[in-house]
């Protein structure tokens, strides 16, 4: 897999330009949402607190697929 690409080989979207189209997920904080399209993770602790935000986290699909 080519670093910035899918592995269909399509052009990632970054989260700084995406539309976010954000959906409920099922989370241990009180609110917590995903981006259907760049896959950013949004959530808040409590009603009160301010959104947190974390960037996807990779997942090898073999071993080689990160560098060592």
């Amino acid at each position: 897999m080519t670093r910035g690409l899918t592995p269909e080989g399509e052009e990632k979207q970054l989260a700084g330009t995406c539309v976010h189209k954000w959906r409920s997920r099922k989370s241990p904080y009180f609110v917590a949402h995903i981006c259907e399209f760049c896959k950013l993770y949004r959530y808040k602790a409590n009603p009160r607190a301010d959104w947190e935000y974390r960037a996807p986290i990779p997942f090898a699909r073999s071993a080689g697929d990160f560098p060592a």
